[in-house]
C-alpha cells in the first residue's frame, strides 16, 4: 500500500508521491484481447526473454507512461511507483515490492499499462539492492502460492472470456518470473488444473518458458513447426467422459529420434498425459517387448484417481497440397506404361481408421508429490501401457 505525504526538507526522494492505483493516467487504454481461433502460445516480452523464440510473433512491448518516471533535480530518472530512498534497508524494499505485488494480483487491475509500469518500476529498484524481481516473484509469497498461481486462480477461464488472449498481468508475471524452476511451473500447474482452464494450460505449454523442448526436439522442430496442438471437449449427458484431439507434428521422426512424445492436457477436473514411448528393458514379465513402441496414458500431479475405459483412434494422415507438388515433382515421367503406373492411376484405397483400446485393470493414480511415478499394486495402477505390436493395425504406426 502506498501512502501519500508530505516531503522532509532534507529528503532526497522525488518531491511527487506515488500515485494510487486509481489515478494512473486515465488515457491509458483497455488491453483489448483478440479473438482467436487458433490458440496461441504466452509470449514473454522480448526484453525478458531466457529461452529460444517460438514461431508466432512476440507481443509489441508496452512502454511506460510519461507518468510513471520523471526527472527531478540533479536530471537523475526516479520511478513514482517506488517510494523508497536510497537509504531504506534491502529487507524493507523487499517486504514492498512484495507488498506491490500481493496489492496487484489481489486486486487484477483492470488497466493492464498500470500493472506493467509497476512490475518495472519493482525491477529497478530491486537491481539496485542486489535483488533480482525473478526470484521474489517465484516464492510462494501468497499464502503459500505464487504470485501467477493466484493470478490464474482469480482470472475467468479463457472460454468465459469469448476466445480472448492471456490476460497481460499473467504474462507480465511470467515475463519478469523467467526462467522459472520447476517448483514454480508446478504451481502454475496446479493453478490451471483448480480452475480446468484446459485452454490456458494449452497456451503455457506451447511457451518454452513454460514447457521447454528437449534438445533433440528443438533441433527436429526448430522455429517454423507449429507445436503439438490439443483440444478437450466434454461428452454432453455425461459427467465424466470427454474427447481430446491431438495434432502432434513430426510424429514418427521424433519417435525414431527422440524416442517419446509427451502430450499433457487437462479434462475432467483431471491432468492427463498420452505417451508415445519405445519399450526398455525390464524384468517385469507383463512389461512390453523392449525397442516396441507403446502408448501410455496416466495422470499427473494433483488429480484425483479414476477408472476409465476409453479408445484411441488414429485416422489415415491427410497430405497436404505442398506434399502432393512435392511427390508428382520427384517421381520422373514414366518411360512406357507399366502395372506399376496402372496401379498408381487407380483410386487409393482409404486406410481403415487405428482403434487402441487404454483401458484400467484397476483405478488409475497419480503419483505422489516428489515422485514421477506412482506405485502399481493390486488396486492401483500408475498407467496404462499398451503395446503397438498386440495390434496389427497399431503397428503400422511405426511405418506409415
Amino acid at each position: 500500500m502506498i501512502i501519500n505525504k508530505q516531503p522532509l526538507p532534507d529528503d532526497p526522494a522525488p518531491s511527487d508521491s506515488p500515485p494510487s492505483y486509481e489515478t494512473v493516467n486515465a488515457d491509458l487504454a483497455h488491453a483489448k484481447f483478440q479473438n482467436e481461433k487458433q490458440l496461441e502460445p504466452v509470449n514473454v516480452f522480448p526484453w525478458r526473454r531466457h529461452s529460444s523464440a517460438t514461431s508466432s510473433p512476440n507481443p509489441t512491448p508496452i512502454s511506460k507512461s510519461p507518468t510513471s518516471s520523471a526527472t527531478k533535480g540533479n536530471g537523475k530518472e526516479t520511478s513514482f511507483w517506488f517510494p523508497f530512498k536510497a537509504s531504506k534497508p534491502t529487507r524493507e524494499v523487499q517486504a514492498t515490492v512484495l507488498g506491490l505485488i500481493r496489492d496487484l494480483v489481489k486486486e487484477q487491475s483492470q488497466n493492464p499499462a498500470a500493472s506493467l509500469a509497476i512490475l518495472e518500476s519493482c525491477a529497478e529498484a530491486c537491481s539496485g539492492y542486489d535483488l533480482t524481481l525473478s526470484s521474489i516473484l517465484q516464492e510462494k509469497s501468497i499464502e503459500g502460492h505464487t504470485p501467477m498461481y493466484w493470478a490464474i486462480v482469480k482470472r475467468p477461464p479463457d472460454g468465459e472470456e469469448h476466445g480472448k488472449s492471456v490476460p497481460d498481468l499473467l504474462t507480465a508475471l511470467i515475463s519478469h518470473a523467467t526462467p522459472l524452476s520447476p517448483n514454480t511451473i508446478a504451481d502454475i500447474r496446479h493453478a490451471c488444473l483448480l480452475t480446468s482452464d484446459q485452454l490456458l494450460f494449452q497456451r503455457l505449454r506451447m511457451s518454452p518458458e513454460f514447457s521447454p523442448l528437449s534438445g533433440t526436439d528443438e533441433m527436429l522442430l526448430g522455429a517454423t513447426i507449429p507445436p503439438d496442438a490439443i483440444t478437450v471437449e466434454n461428452v454432453a449427458g455425461d459427467e465424466g467422459a470427454f474427447t481430446a484431439n491431438f495434432e502432434v507434428a513430426y510424429f514418427q521422426k521424433r519417435m525414431l529420434i527422440s524416442k517419446h512424445v509427451e502430450l499433457d492436457f487437462i479434462a475432467r477436473a483431471r491432468m492427463w498425459r498420452l505417451e508415445f514411448l519405445i519399450a526398455e528393458s525390464s524384468k517385469r514379465r507383463d512389461a512390453p517387448r523392449q525397442g516396441s513402441w507403446c502408448i501410455s496414458l496416466s495422470l499427473l500431479e494433483n488429480s484425483p484417481p479414476t477408472w476409465i475405459d476409453s479408445r484411441l483412434l488414429v485416422p489415415e494422415p491427410t497430405l497436404t497440397s505442398s506434399d502432393t507438388l512435392l511427390s508428382a515433382e520427384s517421381s520422373p515421367p514414366p518411360i512406357s506404361p507399366s502395372l506399376m503406373d496402372r496401379l498408381r492411376s487407380r483410386p487409393a484405397k482409404p486406410k481403415p481408421t487405428i482403434s487402441i483400446r487404454l483401458q484400467s485393470p484397476q483405478q488409475l493414480v497419480a503419483p505422489l508429490p516428489g515422485r514421477t511415478k506412482s506405485r502399481h499394486t493390486k488396486d492401483f495402477c500408475s498407467a496404462i501401457i499398451v503395446s503397438l505390436d498386440d495390434s496389427m493395425m497399431g503397428s503400422s504406426l511405426q511405418y506409415t
